[in-house]
């Protein structure tokens, strides 16, 4: 896994490499937390990671930051615009920020057309078993 890292590592947007975690060397579950003062790139990790005989299954980021007024989400530190997708719980992070500046949105990242994208995590509903 030291591979990953040092392919990672070369990125403008990585951390240090003791910032980044192996959470499972079976499966090669890697997790790192982004500098917060460079914008972030899907298309650059994936180019990287599959550079250095990695392949990238699925990813998920975390992102905080103010929603415009279409429903993107600004990061200030940057100046970097996610897409969000989800509806219902883009709903619900536009009451949030009508109270808070800053709201955080989780997900699936995905990248389209050069775009970053958060495909926001709808919330869990339990199935009533008979």
């Amino acid at each position: 896994m030291y591979g990953i890292k040092a392919a990672v590592r070369r990125l403008e947007f990585a951390p240090d490499p003791k910032d980044m975690e192996v959470t499972d060397i079976t499966t090669g579950r890697f997790v790192f937390r982004p500098r917060t003062d460079k914008p972030v790139s899907l298309a650059d990790l994936r180019k990287a990671v599959t550079k250095a005989g990695y392949e990238i299954e699925g990813t998920r980021i975390e992102v905080s930051g103010s929603l415009t007024p279409d429903g993107r989400l600004r990061v200030p530190e940057t100046g970097q615009v996610f897409r969000l997708e989800g509806e219902r719980r883009l709903g619900e992070l536009r009451s949030q920020a009508s109270a808070e500046s800053r709201v955080t949105a989780q997900g699936v990242w995905k990248t389209q057309d050069r775009e970053e994208i958060v495909a926001l995590e709808e919330p869990r509903t339990e199935e009533k078993r008979p």
